[in-house]
């Protein structure tokens, strides 16, 4: 199949990342609505900062993992430098949604090779600031993962305006020196994020959402940004 072919399909297809931090993970995407990830360029000015922290941790919290695209992209980068990831991933729409779970859940299935050494847990759940059976808060999340405690770490927020709620349960992640991707939805959050990040006596930078060179924007229905966490060495 031709490139252009692949990226104008429009169902659930076997795709391999071919450019960007995320380089040769495997996962299924449709391809008419993810050609940006495909080619390296969604969230383009995330690229430098990913690449630098992958390249120093061993975890990945997930929260939102969505079709999984950052679940495998950090899986591939992490198993290619010789290591050995773990993943937790959250997603709640799985429960509800066959096809969404089968997304998610079925890579580390169809590609076992490919991610051998890697692991994986995927859990149905909301993130937020209290456990209630439906949401669970990252600090519970850990407390029942004992091996993971003080282990090099990236926390990935991708939560549709819930960041805050995020934070506000993840006081022992906070106070840890583990490196954190929060997805911003709207500038009334920008704020509260930061003040939570140095509060724990972390130093953030902000990366406002910018046009790509050849694809141009993305389509954002609100205000989005990122912010990040200031990793110990400088971006390469």
């Amino acid at each position: 199949m031709t490139l252009l072919a692949l990226l104008t399909k429009q169902t659930p297809t076997p795709v391999t990342i071919l450019a960007g931090p995320f380089r040769g993970a495997r996962l299924i995407l449709n391809p008419a609505h993810s050609k940006r990830k495909i080619l390296g360029a969604y969230e383009h000015v995330l690229n430098p900062w990913l690449k630098a922290a992958l390249r120093q941790v061993d975890v990945i919290w997930d929260v939102g993992a969505n079709d999984g695209y950052f679940t495998y992209g950090c899986a591939a980068a992490i198993l290619g430098q010789g290591r050995r990831p773990h993943i937790v991933a959250f997603e709640p729409g799985m429960e509800d949604t066959p096809s969404l779970a089968e997304q998610l859940t079925g890579p580390a299935r169809q590609w076992a090779a490919a991610y051998a050494g890697a692991t994986f847990e995927f859990l149905p759940f909301y993130v937020g600031a209290g456990n209630d059976g439906v949401t669970v808060t990252l600090d519970a999340a850990l407390e029942a993962r004992p091996a993971l405690a003080g282990q090099s770490a990236l926390v990935k927020v991708d939560v549709e305006g819930a960041e805050v709620e995020v934070l506000d349960g993840a006081r022992r992640l906070l106070a840890a020196p583990v490196q954190w991707l929060v997805e911003v939805h709207g500038e009334h959050l920008l704020e509260p994020v930061m003040s939570r990040l140095r509060a724990a006596g972390r130093t953030v930078d902000v990366h406002p959402l910018r046009p790509h060179w050849l694809f141009g924007p993305e389509a954002r229905t609100i205000p989005t940004c990122w912010v990040t966490t200031r990793l110990p060495s400088p971006i390469s």
